[in-house]
Order: structure tokens, then C-alpha cells, then sequence
């Protein structure tokens, strides 16, 4: 079980529920206070912390204490001194997180990127599950590896780091003593979370061409033939993915030709022999013809080949190993992707105008 402390000036008939589907599987023992006085608050963390495995932070730090007095600051500053702490050793490096209103973090968080490194991760109030409970775990094991090895890149990464893109992880080659919440944020947030060097699994089984919908024998194609492509490496506990070009090898080897030079029903040839007669090659998302997937739509999560995808507003360009994330023309046309909060790449707006036009 994982110690958490969780700080939230809401009234106790209203934490009560949350904190009962915080321990509902029995793996968090979560603690919840009312912050006090912004300096009084860091007397506390500093030493409250020390028995503690993660921060859990509203947004919006905001109450009365019992004197009167009026409390009214934002998690992110605290947040801040919280790392400080941990740069300085003062308290071990655990994971802050981030839970509050969906209305709250539209309005305010989510404008504010210099804050977004500062939270391992986000979830709200009203959507907690065991699925979120279970990614919290992940990232507390994850933290507790990094704390024990934090320089062991082969086995956080669970791969030799000399055959992995260099640049991931240079800058801590030379630091003596690199912050754990630094590495944990660049192996979660440049690595795990985006597409690039790995990729989930919709996206792996649009390389292989297949229709996971229609293909009753994808878990054998997944699970047997590209086991040795698995991340195995630091939150792959609840962030299921596959190296990329592991995955590219494995094909190669398996069927001596290229998987990004054959269309969907060439691959799904390729692999029916060796894998099994039950998988079904994928057909293009409507208005698009195509079958030479390597990504999927942002919005249906069908494959998608990015050619024919339009780019999507990322906020913060891509990295020199991520991928850029696409919707479909489809997605864009139903306002499907409106629905979902995507915005396009001011490079493909006026690309889309033209095709709507056409429509």
C-alpha cells in the first residue's frame, strides 16, 4: 500500500467520496488536510513527506482555517517549492499530482504550460476509477525505481540505452546527481506518454496493417510474435507500448521485407502464415483510400495513414523522436474532432479549407 498525502480545501462531505475511491482497491492509504498558510504549508510538507510516496494537489488551494484567517494560493507554486525541497534533499523525490474540476483545469491549468512539468499526471474528481488508481500506482513504482537507480537508464529503460536515440536522456549523462522528478519527467512525458520511439498498442496493430475489431487472433499476433518489442521499462505497469523500431525489426526478420513499404493487406499476408488465419487487414477511414497506416486518427482511433491525416495543434512541437499526433479528414468533416477538443497545426488549416471546399 502507497502513502499519500492529499491536500484540498474542500469541505469534508465532498472529500470523503473521493478519498473512498482513492483506497478502494486497497493500494493507496490516502491522508487528506486543508492547506494552511502558504509558509506554514511547506513547514508541513517538508516534513510530513518524508513518510509519504506521493502529493496529490487541488488546483485551486482555497479556504478558511480555523482562526479566520483566509487561504488562497494555487498548487503550482507549491508545487514548485515541493521540487525544490527534493533538488535539495530535503525530502525524497515522490509524485505530485494534480486532481480537480474539469472546469478548473480547462479554465486555468491548461492555458498555463510552464506549470505542466511541475505534475506527473492529471485526473479529475468525478472520473475516478480503478483504471486511475492503477496509473497513480505505476508512476509511484515508477518514482521509486528512478529513486534507487536513478542513472540505470538500461534498466529504467528496460533496454540497453546504447542502441536507444542518445538525445532522450543526454543531458543527465554528465549530472552528478540529476533530480529523480527530472528523469521520471522526461522518461513519462517525452517518451511513454507520446508516440515516437514507442507506440501504444491501436498504433501498433495500424503498422501491422490489422483490424483489431475484426481479428480474433491479435492478441496472439501481439503478444507472441512482437513480445520482445514490449516496453518493459518504468511505468509500463498501466502504459502499455512497444519500441518502434523493434517492431520494424521483428517484421523484417519474420518476413524478409520492409513494413512500411507494403500496404495493410500485403502485411496482413505476410503475417497470416507465421501468426494465425484469424486477423483481418483494415480498410480506410470514409474519404480516404490509403492503406499504408502508420498512425491513427486522434478522434475514432482508426488507422489512419498520415499522408492523408491533417496534423494537430500539439501546443509544443514535437520532439526530434516523437511523432506528430493526426486526425482524419472524416473526423474533421462530422466535427468529431471539435467534439474532442482538437485543434488543427496552423500549417493544415488552409489544406483543410480546400478539401471541405471540394466536399
Amino acid at each position: 500500500m502507497y502513502k499519500v498525502f492529499y491536500l484540498d480545501d474542500e469541505k469534508a462531505d465532498l472529500i470523503d467520496p473521493i478519498v473512498s475511491k482513492l483506497r478502494s482497491t486497497g493500494e493507496l492509504d490516502v491522508i487528506w488536510e486543508k492547506p494552511v498558510s502558504f509558509e506554514a504549508e511547506l513547514d508541513v510538507l517538508e516534513t510530513r513527506l518524508k513518510d509519504y510516496n506521493a502529493l496529490f494537489l487541488d488546483l485551486q488551494l482555497n479556504g478558511d482555517q480555523e482562526d479566520g484567517t483566509k487561504v488562497k494560493y494555487q498548487a503550482p507554486p507549491l508545487a514548485q517549492m515541493v521540487r525544490t525541497l527534493a533538488t535539495e534533499k530535503k525530502i525524497t523525490d515522490i509524485p505530485i499530482f494534480l486532481c480537480s474540476t474539469d472546469d478548473r483545469i480547462k479554465d486555468s491549468y491548461k492555458r498555463d504550460f510552464t506549470s505542466h512539468d511541475l505534475f506527473d499526471w492529471t485526473f479529475l474528481k468525478n472520473e475516478i476509477s480503478d483504471k486511475t488508481v492503477s496509473k497513480i500506482c505505476s508512476i509511484i513504482e515508477g518514482y521509486k525505481k528512478i529513486n534507487e537507480r536513478p542513472k540505470d537508464f538500461n534498466t529504467l529503460l528496460g533496454r540497453d540505452y546504447d542502441t536507444v536515440d542518445d538525445r532522450i536522456l543526454s543531458r543527465f549523462i554528465n549530472e552528478e546527481n540529476p533530480p529523480v522528478h527530472e528523469i521520471a519527467r522526461v522518461i513519462f512525458k517525452d517518451v511513454v506518454q507520446p508516440s515516437g520511439v514507442l507506440i501504444s498498442e491501436q498504433i501498433l496493430a495500424a503498422r501491422l496493417g490489422i483490424d483489431v475489431g475484426k481479428s480474433d487472433d491479435w492478441p496472439i499476433v501481439r503478444d507472441t510474435l512482437f513480445s520482445k518489442a514490449k516496453y518493459t521499462g518504468v511505468f509500463c505497469e498501466s502504459w502499455e507500448r512497444w519500441w518502434s523500431d523493434l517492431v520494424n525489426e521483428i517484421f523484417a526478420e519474420k518476413t524478409n521485407e520492409q513494413l512500411a513499404s507494403l500496404d495493410a493487406a500485403e502485411r496482413v499476408a505476410f503475417l497470416i502464415p507465421i501468426a494465425s488465419e484469424k486477423i483481418v487487414a483494415a480498410t480506410p477511414i470514409k474519404f480516404n483510400s490509403s492503406t499504408n497506416f502508420w498512425t491513427i486518427c486522434a478522434s475514432t482511433k482508426q488507422p489512419l495513414d498520415p499522408f492523408e491525416g491533417f496534423k494537430i495543434d500539439m501546443k509544443l512541437e514535437p520532439k526530434a523522436w516523437q511523432d506528430y499526433s493526426y486526425v482524419s479528414f472524416y473526423a474533421l468533416i462530422e466535427r468529431l474532432a471539435t467534439r474532442d477538443g482538437i485543434v488543427l497545426h496552423p500549417s493544415e488549416v488552409r489544406r483543410y479549407e480546400s478539401e471541405a471546399a471540394e466536399m
